[in-house]
């Protein structure tokens, strides 16, 4: 290609990303517009209060649970959608989750929780104390249909992904919706379909999953009719914000990789093909890295309350030590040569500007991407089992062919967390997973293929992956 040619293209990608990350930005400020926030502790519990504007009286109010590893954060657009209709929202971290420090122990804890917020709700002078809904994702979703069940003033329920159909006391909440992704596990889909009794509403969205489910168009269109009917409540403006938090985070995020992309200058250079005497172990030590990746994890996560995050350690470092082995029989090594003062600082410009790139769109668009807790130090340990691992790939097979080993080495472990050997939950997070290792890949593509050694872009990758798994997503939590 020309070099006019690339120039303009640099010029073009600069110019995209900056209209990309300031449209992110402006619709992730526009999100919460015309809606009043404040962050309230109730009984030690915290929680984000998002109210309509006015000093209106007697107003329906609406607590939502979120699920497990979730956050008040993660259920804003819920918010976004219900406050504009006239509801006092209440979006608590429930026990050992966001903000909320205490340690889980149970489903108590979360009772507990959403009880006492349920309680606060209830005695606001800006609430109608008879109009107070609940609605609930996952873990939350049961914890609100146990709530429901055991208090007859609840108007209405909404159990989204009901993972434990045998939530509900008999005769069970009054007015629930039942609304389950099409995609989720078949145990989600069939607890939710058998909780579902004589008085309440089965939805299922079709192309969703686990978390997919709750910015479905769908999902906030039915949550808000079945509580406007159950309360009687005729909004002025019949708003759905499902999308826009993410919508702004997913241009911030696609303006990040364009700025990255319009800063590389470099001839394009040619992916090698690994040599032909190497395909056998190359294939091997892929076929065994989720063997010992299997068994690396159970042993990590050993013990009366294993991590979800102890397990993808474990996972990640025996997997990324098979393929070490095998790099280091073919001499492929992991370092190719003592780096210089000058790549150590592409590197960790890299980095930086990858964790900007992923942080920074999670913070806007999703949950905090902020560590909660005493879990922070658990970052360290997963970044490092993610370097070895990628380091590892590519050191055995070379960018972009590691990209198909990184692919085969995790598929399994959905598969895994499926049969047992492996925490349920992951099978439920896999996706948002396998998204970070994408976006890192996608950074790191334009890299190779402008000559950037691979080495260079490992503790990007490191970093970009095992900060939003630890924190955005506090898999700490015990399984």
């Amino acid at each position: 290609m020309a070099i006019g040619s690339r120039s303009a293209l640099r010029c073009t990608a600069l110019v995209a990303g900056l209209v990309l990350l300031a449209a992110g930005g402006l619709l992730a400020a526009y999100a919460g517009h015309g809606l009043r926030s404040s962050s309230e502790s109730v009984d030690g519990v915290p929680v984000e209060l998002v109210r309509p504007p006015g000093a209106a009286s007697g107003r329906p109010a609406v607590v939502v649970a979120h699920g497990f590893a979730g956050s008040g954060r993660l259920m804003r657009p819920f918010a976004d959608t219900l406050a504009r209709r006239g509801y006092v929202v209440a979006l608590p971290d429930l026990t050992g989750h966001g903000a909320n420090t205490r340690p889980l122990t149970g489903q108590d804890d979360v009772d507990h929780d959403l009880a006492a917020v349920i309680r606060y709700v209830r005695a606001r002078p800006d609430v109608d104390p008879d109009r107070v809904t609940l609605v609930g994702h996952s873990m939350g979703a049961a914890a609100v249909v146990r709530a429901g069940s055991r208090d007859p003033r609840i108007a209405a329920t909404v159990a989204i992904s009901l993972g434990d159909s045998t939530a509900a006391t008999p005769p069970g909440p009054r007015r629930l919706l039942l609304v389950v992704g099409a995609l989720e596990p078949a145990g989600i889909r069939s607890a939710t379909e058998a909780a579902a009794t004589t008085g309440s509403r089965l939805v299922r969205v079709p192309l969703a999953e686990h978390v997919g489910v709750l910015y479905a168009d769908r999902t906030h269109h039915e949550t808000a009719r079945w509580l406007d009917e159950a309360v009687g409540e005729r909004p002025e403006r019949t708003v759905i914000a499902a999308k826009q938090r993410v919508s702004a985070g997913a241009l911030v995020l696609a303006g990040a990789l364009l700025l990255m992309t319009s800063g590389l200058r470099r001839r394009t250079a040619r992916p090698v093909l690994p040599p032909r005497e190497t395909m056998g172990w190359i294939a091997g030590a892929t076929v065994l890295a989720p063997l010992a990746g299997t068994a690396g994890g159970l042993l990590v996560s050993a013990g009366p309350q294993p991590s979800v995050c102890g397990y993808l350690i474990g996972y990640l470092g025996f997997a990324g030590l098979t393929l070490a082995a095998a790099a280091v029989v073919l001499h492929r090594p992991l370092r190719p040569r003592p780096p210089s003062w000058r790549s150590v600082a592409g590197a960790t410009g890299l980095a930086v500007a990858g964790v900007a790139t992923v942080l920074l769109p999670i913070q806007l668009g999703v949950t905090s991407a902020v560590p909660y807790g005493p879990h922070g130090w658990l970052v360290l340990f997963l970044a490092l089992a993610t370097a070895l691992l990628l380091a590892s790939a590519h050191a055995l097979a070379g960018p972009p062919w590691s990209i198909l080993v990184l692919a085969l080495v995790c598929l399994p472990l959905p598969a895994a967390a499926a049969v047992g050997l492996a925490p349920g939950f992951l099978a439920l997070v896999a996706p948002l997973i396998a998204g970070l290792f994408a976006v890192h890949l996608l950074m790191a593509a334009p890299a190779w293929l402008s000559g950037t050694p691979w080495w260079r872009t490992v503790p990007a990758g490191a970093v970009m992956i095992a900060w939003p798994v630890a924190t955005a997503l506090p898999l700490a939590l015990s399984w």
